[in-house]
């Protein structure tokens, strides 16, 4: 490589690593926006002050933009602040943003011209930088540093070598004092536990006496900070990823609605071109009233929808927000900034947690619009058909269904033995679990093989699967443990259930079978014991109910309340509502109910096991909540197990030895 060569990549290298230094120093957040720049004014922040919020804008911007004496409107995230007893000049000074302010200042000079600090010169170039005096100085005033005496102690250092990276300019900023802003001499170096505010040594004597207030050394008070801290930034990485989750959610039921809108709207046209001329007027007028339907529809949902979308960008952003100071905090703050951030940190993030938890996610039923085409034959008057919109009653759901498709019949995703199944709610992919081939095979939601999901550590003969919202993967597996996987397959945990008098399923020697997630998104698990355990996502045990018999499935309605099935459909909510003996009430002897799921419209469904040998035939058959029998849905099923609804419209029953699962579709 020649000389030439040489040289322009050493360039390259450093010019690179100058890029880098600078994008570190510049401070970006995860919008892509500068953290020093003011969102009220697009300009870089003069004394800027933070908010409760933990938001920051220039001293000038709040004044001018708080109309109110009591209170502030922060005008990214809306919170409604109270203002101090002396206005928004009252509010916390940004120590962090200044540092940043100071980090970007270094690499400024020489761009923009600033005047010496010492001399206020403004002929002279400044040079360097004194990290004590917090101001940049030119040449002579860097002599003048090094010859008299009180200044030869401070730390002086050429821009060149600050812009290097020779000098550690992060450390030196993180070690540098800051001074208490009511005595401007002493520095803090004390915290009070009673204010959750740094204090300087006067302050103990003056404001924060004892034993009124406590207080401890700075450097300890920052170091339990800090592991708080990291903690609860930890805990924000899941809060975002089920809010970018529901956000997504959002996004797909307004796709959706999109869809069946302009399904609806082409449907309406066709129908609208096969009318009689004769009746053009009229058909025009009914058109048009079907018409402002479907934009009513539109626009009422359009606006709910919208609403629930900008609800949770609102609380995705302002949990984007506290997250990216903590990592900046936990990344480059000082102990001055932890401590000035700390409470108010601390604070915002449980609140986000706890709307998290209150929220309820966007309701699936909102997508659902459709036009039904009036069939005569004959036409009498001009009456294209009606509008549904989600709201069928429950027998309006005992009309014809049909086989839609056979699925796992040969190949790699052939189905040996199925017994539970469910539907992924984020992706609608069908889940079914086959004892036989020890594994759970996945398709989407059309019925198409996609993968398979098996461990080779454990002894897997699934029974039942359950999905949550998150991508987590829950399995029984007739032994006394739950089995916990990722979305991809990867094996994380495991843990047992809880029998009413406290004793895990390992001890008290029970299998566990059905499985279900309710809307707060704990588990239900069906023990052979006969009583269902209730626990959160990563094990927590909740509560225990009794059984009058062995949940083999469990079904949740949509008052929360679970139906479960073995030879009896029994309902609960707590205690006993009602119980169904299919057998004795109608005269079905050769067969049993197995799998149950439940409807967003209020209908449960139960598939029945008829085996060949008993002279029994299978089935799906309906009820309403309240224990009504509705009717038969299909009896084109013999070894039923498990049932599960991929939407309203759909339903896959899976069939046990070597029988393919079946989707029936729903036709109006």
């Amino acid at each position: 490589m020649s000389k030439e060569s040489n040289q322009l990549a050493k360039m390259s290298r450093r010019l690179t690593h100058r890029k880098r230094r600078y994008d570190e120093i510049e401070g970006y957040n995860t919008e892509g926006n500068s953290l020093t720049t003011c969102s009220i004014c697009s300009q870089e922040m003069e004394n800027p002050k933070a908010l409760p919020c933990l938001h920051s804008f220039c001293l000038k911007c709040l004044e001018s933009s708080s109309s109110c004496s009591t209170s502030f409107v922060c005008p990214l995230c809306q919170e409604k602040i109270p203002l101090p007893p002396d206005g928004v000049n009252g509010f916390r000074d940004s120590f962090f943003i200044n540092r940043m302010k100071e980090r970007k200042a270094i690499f400024k000079v020489g761009k923009v011209i600033m005047p010496c600090a010492s001399c206020e010169a403004t002929g002279r170039q400044v040079t360097s930088r004194c990290m004590n005096c917090n101001g940049f100085l030119c040449y002579k005033c860097v002599r003048l540093h090094k010859t008299i005496k009180p200044l030869r102690i401070h730390k002086v250092f050429t821009l060149d070598q600050l812009r290097s990276g020779k000098v550690d300019m992060s450390k030196l900023m993180l070690e540098k004092d800051e001074c208490c802003p009511k005595h401007k001499e002493q520095v803090l170096r004390w915290y009070c536990k009673t204010c959750d505010i740094p204090i300087c040594r006067d302050c103990t004597v003056m404001e924060h006496t004892r034993p009124e207030h406590d207080y401890v050394p700075l450097e300890s008070a920052v170091k339990d900070h800090l592991e708080e801290i990291k903690n609860l930034v930890t805990a924000c990485k899941d809060i975002n990823r089920k809010l970018i989750g529901a956000i997504t959610k959002a996004d797909k039921v307004k796709a959706k609605l999109d869809s069946q809108l302009t399904k609806a709207t082409k449907q309406l046209k066709d129908a609208e071109s096969q009318a009689k001329e004769e009746f053009l007027k009229a058909l025009q007028e009914n058109v048009k009233t079907t018409t402002d339907q479907l934009n009513a529809i539109k626009m009422k949902r359009y606006e709910k929808i919208e609403n629930e979308m900008m609800e949770l960008r609102n609380m995705q952003s302002k949990i984007s927000n506290v997250q990216e100071i903590g990592n900046q905090l936990i990344k480059s703050g000082s102990k001055h900034d932890v401590a000035s951030n700390y409470a108010v940190l601390c604070k915002t993030l449980k609140q986000v947690q706890g709307e998290i938890t209150l929220h309820n996610p966007v309701n699936v039923s909102l997508s659902k619009v459709k036009f039904n085409p009036h069939q005569k034959d004959s036409v009498e008057s001009v009456h294209l058909g009606t509008l549904s919109s989600g709201s069928m009653s429950p027998r309006d759901r005992t009309g014809k269904w049909v086989l839609e498709k056979e699925i796992g019949v040969e190949g790699p995703g052939k189905i040996k033995g199925g017994f539970g199944v469910a539907v992924d709610p984020t992706t609608s992919d069908i889940l079914i679990a086959d004892w036989t081939d020890q594994n759970v095979k996945v398709f989407d939601s059309d019925g198409n093989y996609k993968h398979v999901i098996f461990d080779d550590y454990l002894d897997l003969h699934p029974h039942d699967v359950a999905v949550s919202v998150d991508g987590f993967l829950f399995i029984t597996d007739y032994t006394a443990c739950v089995k916990v996987f990722s979305h991809d397959g990867i094996y994380l945990n495991q843990f047992p259930a809880r029998s009413p008098d406290g004793k895990s399923s390992i001890t008290d020697g029970s299998e566990l079978y059905g499985l279900a997630i309710d809307s707060d998104g704990n588990l239900l698990v069906g023990s052979s014991k006969k009583y269902i355990s209730k626990h959160k996502q990563d094990g927590t045990h909740i509560a225990t109910m009794k059984t009058a018999i062995c949940p083999l499935f469990i079904g949740m309605t949509r008052a929360n309340r679970y139906a479960y099935s073995d030879t009896r459909i029994i309902q609960y909510k707590g205690s006993l509502l009602y119980a169904t003996n299919l057998t004795a009430s109608y005269h079905w002897r050769s067969w049993r109910p197995c799998g149950v799921c439940c409807s967003d419209d209020g209908i449960i469904y139960v598939s029945c096991y008829g085996s060949s040998y008993g002279g029994g035939q299978g089935g799906i058959y309906s009820f309403t909540e309240d224990g009504s029998y509705l009717g038969c849905i299909t009896t084109d099923v013999t070894w039923a197990q498990g049932i599960a609804l991929i939407d309203n419209d759909r339903l896959v029953v899976v069939q046990f030895a070597g029988r393919p699962a079946k989707i029936f579709s729903y036709v109006e």
